[in-house]
């Protein structure tokens, strides 16, 4: 069963978006979750940001909070719905999130659901698509959760892990190969953050000198 899910991975670098194993996405969406509770402490003094955490550069929406696509929270959703409903309860979602993030509470995830017994992916994104979430990468926050001991690398052992918790069964050491070298794009036979960031179609920082360089055309057009 393992084997039909890395089948096509030696093809494709975006693993983590065909993959059982967390998508970035789903980061954002326990993060959300506990937003509010953020807030709270930042109000009360205790909340310290950290200012490494705005390195990347990230599209924004018009709130100044992370940009986030419908597409990309389709890559969550599928994750949490399991089952096809079309509808997520805080059960579900905190149900698949807990075998990331052992942690997870209850009170979380009713926050996302702003208390209601069930959400729709439609009512998912209105809540998400105005975030204010302005100091954070949800590519590095899942990261976090593959490298728990602060490496720099992915720790292969975890990801077995994942795989079991999810039942998808175990992972042999050749599956593990095939996930690595698929990943490792520097061949550095090794998953840093920059190689996680390559395996995702989204959470891409924005290219500032493309960018300028196509004002500045754009600009010369204009003026012409």
């Amino acid at each position: 069963q393992v084997r039909s899910h890395l089948g096509s991975r030696r093809a494709s670098p975006v693993v983590a978006k065909s993959s059982p194993c967390l998508p970035p996405s789903s980061s954002l969406v326990r993060t959300a979750a506990r937003q509010p509770m953020a807030d709270a402490k930042s109000k009360g003094g205790r909340h310290r940001s950290d200012s490494k955490e705005l390195a990347v550069n990230l599209p924004r929406n018009d709130k100044g909070g992370l940009l986030i696509t419908e597409e990309e929270l389709r890559v969550a959703w599928d994750f949490f719905d399991t089952g096809g409903k079309n509808k997520l309860s805080s059960g579900d979602i905190k149900k698949r999130l807990q075998t990331f993030y052992k942690d997870i509470t209850t009170r979380e995830v009713k926050f996302l659901l702003n208390n209601q017994p069930e959400i729709t992916f439609e009512e998912l994104f209105a809540l998400l698509k105005d975030n204010q979430l302005t100091n954070f990468d949800p590519v590095k926050e899942a990261f976090k959760v593959y490298d728990p001991n602060s490496t720099g690398f992915v720790d292969m052992e975890v990801v077995k892990t994942f795989f079991k918790d999810l039942g998808y069964g175990d992972i042999s050491e050749e599956d593990a190969k095939i996930i690595l070298e698929t990943a490792d794009s520097d061949k550095d036979l090794k998953i840093g953050l920059d190689d996680f960031r390559m395996m995702v179609p989204f959470g891409q920082p924005i290219d500032e000198a493309n960018m300028a360089s196509s004002s500045s055309a754009g600009a010369a057009q204009a003026d012409a």
